[in-house]
C-alpha cells in the first residue's frame, strides 16, 4: 500500500512535467521536438541560465516564422521572422504593453512610456545639448591629466594606454547623473558617487574585470538613496529654487500637469499645482529616472564602446571619421566646443553608430508577454494570454537574409543607392518605436563623446590576447584590460 503513494506522485510529476513540454503539440505550433531525454534537458537547462546565448543559437537551427520551444517550465513562442516582429513590436491594440508603465488618468488607461516619448524630442535634446558637453568635459580632463602624468607601463613617449571599456561606461553614469537627475556632478572626481556604486553593483560579475550586467534586487539600499535624491531634487523645482533644462526638470513638468508636448516655443518653468493633482508620485518619479539610469548606461555605454572599437580597428574609416570632424568644426579655436548644428552635420558617424546598434545590439533579445488572446498575421494560429515571446535581435541582425556580409563592420551599408532607395533594413535600437524612447538621446550623447575623443587625441587599439566579445543583457568586452587603447595628443601622431 505505502509504495503505490511514492508511484502516484512520481506519474502525476511526470505527468505535469509532459503536459507543459507539450503545451505548442497541443496549440498546433511549429515547435521543438520535445522529450525527457538528456539532449532536451540539457537545452532547457542552456536557455535557463545562458539565456540569451541559447536563445540566440536556436534562432540558427530552422527557418520557420515562429516556433514554439520551452526555457525550463515556460513554453516561449521564438519568431524568427524580421516582419513578423516588427508586427509585433509595433502592435497598437495594446496585446503586448507592459502593466509596469501603464497609469489611469481621468478614468482612461494611458502608456508612461510613450507619454514621456516628448522628453527625447530634438529640440530638448539641443537645449540639453550644454549639459550633455559638461559630460563630455569631464571625460576629456580625466584623460587628461591621466596622459600628462605619463601612466603608462607600455611606453615613456608621453603614450598613456587606458581602458576605454572602463571610462566610456563612467562617462555613461556622468550622462544620467547630470541629464536624468539633474546634478551637477563629475563622477571621474567623485568616486564613491552613489551613481558609481550602483553602476558597479549593476556591472559586475565574479571573475570579470570589463563589466556585466546582473541586475540589482527590486529593491536595494542604492534604490532608497536615489529616490532621496529624486525627492530633494523634485521639493526644489517644485518650489522653483532650481530651473536647469534637462530631464528631470521635464519629469517635473510632467508631475504636475504641465505641458510637456514638443513646441516651436517651450517654456522650462514649472507650473504650481494643487498636491491632489499631482500625475505621478515622487516614488513614481523615481522609479522612472532609476529605469532610465540602469537601461540608459547600458545603451550608451556599449554603444560607444564598440562604435570606437570598431572605428580603431579599420585605420581608413578611422581616418574618414577624423576628416569629417574637422570638416565640420572649422570654428573650433573661436568656439572652444563644437555645437549641435556641427554635430549633427556629421553623417558619417551617424552610420557608424547604426552599424554598431546593428552588429551590437545593446538588447541581444526582446520579450513581451501576450495579454490577450493574439491572432498571428498570416497564419492559423494564436497566442493565448499569458504566453510570451521573443525575438533574439542579435541573430536576425546577424543574419544574411536581412544583412549582407553581416558580420563585417560596414557602415556604409545604410546608404542610399543612386535611385534614391533606401540602403539595407535597419531595426535601430531594438524593434518597433516604442522599444527605446531615448534612443535619440543615447546616438546623441555617444556621438558627441567619440567627437571629443577623435578631436581631441590619436588614438590606436593596444594588443589583447584575453579580449573576448560576450552578452548577459548586453554587449561587452571581456578582457583583464577592458578595451585597452593607447592614447596620445592630437597634435602628435603614432609612429606606425
Amino acid at each position: 500500500m505505502w509504495l503505490l503513494i511514492p508511484i502516484l506522485v512520481y506519474s502525476l510529476i511526470f505527468l505535469y512535467v509532459r503536459h507543459i513540454y507539450s503545451y505548442w503539440q497541443r496549440k498546433g505550433f511549429p515547435h521543438e521536438k520535445s522529450s525527457l531525454s538528456w539532449s532536451f534537458l540539457r537545452a532547457i537547462y542552456q536557455r535557463e541560465f545562458h539565456y540569451h546565448e541559447a536563445i540566440n543559437a536556436y534562432y540558427q537551427t530552422g527557418k520557420e516564422r515562429f516556433v514554439g520551444i520551452y526555457c525550463f517550465f515556460r513554453p516561449i513562442l521564438l519568431i524568427r521572422d524580421l516582419s513578423l516582429a516588427r508586427t509585433l513590436m509595433e502592435n497598437q491594440a495594446g496585446h503586448f504593453n507592459d502593466i509596469r508603465w501603464e497609469y489611469v488618468r481621468s478614468y482612461r488607461k494611458y502608456n508612461l512610456l510613450e507619454k514621456l516619448s516628448p522628453l527625447f524630442a530634438a529640440s530638448r535634446l539641443e537645449a540639453m545639448f550644454r549639459n550633455i558637453e559638461k559630460a563630455g568635459d569631464h571625460l576629456v580632463n580625466k584623460l587628461s591629466s591621466t596622459v600628462a602624468a605619463g601612466i603608462s607601463a607600455e611606453s615613456a613617449d608621453g603614450c598613456c594606454a587606458v581602458d576605454m571599456q572602463q571610462l566610456l561606461r563612467n562617462y555613461a553614469v556622468n550622462v544620467i547623473a547630470n541629464l536624468i537627475y539633474g546634478l551637477d556632478i563629475d563622477v571621474f572626481k567623485q568616486t564613491d558617487s552613489v551613481f558609481l556604486q550602483y553602476s558597479n553593483n549593476a556591472f559586475q560579475r565574479s571573475g570579470i574585470n570589463s563589466y556585466t550586467f546582473n541586475r540589482l534586487p527590486t529593491k536595494s539600499s542604492l534604490t532608497y538613496r536615489l529616490r532621496d535624491i529624486v525627492q530633494q531634487n523634485v521639493e526644489l523645482r517644485e518650489d522653483g529654487a532650481t530651473i536647469r533644462k534637462d530631464i528631470m526638470q521635464l519629469l517635473v513638468k510632467f508631475r504636475n500637469g504641465n505641458d510637456i508636448e514638443v513646441r516651436e516655443k517651450f517654456d522650462w518653468h514649472i507650473e504650481n499645482v494643487f498636491e491632489r493633482e499631482k500625475i505621478i508620485s515622487i516614488k513614481k518619479v523615481a522609479r522612472i529616472a532609476e529605469y532610465l539610469l540602469e537601461n540608459g548606461i547600458t545603451a550608451i555605454a556599449s554603444t560607444a564602446v564598440f562604435t570606437l572599437y570598431e572605428i580603431l580597428k579599420q585605420p581608413e574609416l578611422m581616418q574618414k571619421v577624423r576628416d569629417e570632424i574637422m570638416a565640420n568644426s572649422e570654428t573650433k579655436e573661436k568656439q572652444k566646443q563644437i555645437n549641435y548644428e556641427q554635430l549633427k552635420n556629421m553623417k558619417l558617424l551617424d552610420l557608424c553608430i547604426q552599424e554598431t546598434t546593428r552588429k551590437y545590439p545593446s538588447v541581444p533579445t526582446i520579450e513581451r508577454t501576450c495579454r490577450k488572446p493574439y491572432a498571428i498575421p498570416n497564419s492559423k494560429r494564436t497566442l493565448n494570454e499569458g504566453k510570451p515571446f521573443v525575438i533574439p535581435l542579435l541573430a536576425i541582425q546577424r543574419d544574411e537574409k536581412y544583412f549582407q556580409d553581416p558580420m563585417a563592420y560596414k557602415p556604409q551599408r545604410f546608404l542610399q543607392d543612386s535611385n534614391g532607395n533606401p540602403g539595407e533594413k535597419f531595426t535601430e535600437f531594438g524593434l518597433g518605436a516604442k522599444t527605446c524612447i531615448a534612443q535619440n538621446f543615447v546616438k546623441l550623447v555617444v556621438k558627441y563623446v567619440l567627437v571629443r575623443l577623435f578631436s581631441s587625441y590619436q588614438m590606436k587599439l593596444m594588443p589583447m590576447t584575453d579580449l573576448e566579445i560576450c552578452y548577459n543583457d548586453t554587449p561587452y568586452i571581456s578582457s583583464r584590460e577592458g578595451l585597452k587603447v593607447a592614447l596620445k595628443s592630437a597634435k602628435v601622431k603614432f609612429e606606425l
